[in-house]
């Protein structure tokens, strides 16, 4: 069945009302009409089954007819803090965690970020990036849309942290492993994490340091370097996979 997103503020009562850009796509491309049945999410957790009624003051309506919660969401709260990547790879790196389960993406501009934004190119990015993510999530039937955080640089992340559970893919690390970290008493039984993973350049020596300092463990993904666009969504796989999300 088709998924479609209403904003909560689109939701009255019974009735439900359908944005112009997804009204255009079930009438134009699906060819759906009256009495056909689709299925909508508010980003907050809730779907509805709804009857198509037609428009409305210009306005594509439609009846709910049952109400409910789709238990989709992993029970570990993971954080994905992505060195912003040049070129389309940070749309890449969105949708595809999103689908994996990320709780939420934190873009972080560091040291050796080769893309810089500023003002309203930063604020254009991120929204762009939130609706990637919104439709990941009606593909992968997501109830609930990971938020995409505004950029900050990586000493606002590290406060962001604080004494959180984190860990740093670094692709110098040659002792931990992110398996065995994830098997230890630091990590057993946690119920959020952190995972930092670097731009193209990778993370600096200063920002390992101040990770170091603050607590945040480093670790391995094994003997191969991967991308950056690679390596998020290799670690939360592994992470939602010891934690009995996947597979």
């Amino acid at each position: 069945m088709h998924r479609f997103f209403i904003s909560p503020q689109n939701i009255k009562e019974n009735t439900v009302c359908i944005d112009q850009e997804e009204a255009r796509h079930i009438e134009k491309v699906l060819r759906l009409t009256t009495g056909d049945i689709v299925v909508c999410f508010d980003g907050t957790g809730r779907e509805y089954q709804v009857r198509l009624e037609g428009r409305e003051n210009g306005i594509l309506t439609g009846e709910i007819i049952h109400t409910g919660l789709r238990e989709s969401e992993p029970a570990l709260k993971l954080y994905l803090a992505q060195g912003i990547a040049k070129g389309e790879k940070m749309d890449t790196i969105i949708q595809k965690s999103v689908e994996i389960g990320v709780t939420a993406i934190y873009p972080v501009s560091c040291e050796r970020s080769v893309v810089r934004l500023a003002g309203d190119k930063t604020e254009k990015k991120v929204h762009r990036w939130q609706t990637i993510a919104r439709e990941a999530c009606k593909q992968c039937r997501r109830n609930l849309i990971p938020e995409v955080m505004p950029v900050m640089n990586f000493t606002s992340l590290l406060e962001k942290i604080g004494d959180k559970p984190a860990i740093m893919l670094y692709e110098n690390e040659d002792t931990n492993s992110l398996k065995a970290l994830l098997q230890g008493e630091q990590f057993t039984g946690a119920k959020e994490i952190f995972i930092l993973i670097g731009p193209e350049g990778g993370f600096s020596d200063s920002e390992v340091l101040a990770a170091s300092r603050q607590g945040i463990v480093t670790a391995s993904l094994g003997p191969r370097i991967l991308r950056t666009e690679t390596a998020g969504l290799v670690a939360a796989s592994i992470i939602l996979y010891e934690y009995g999300d996947l597979g």
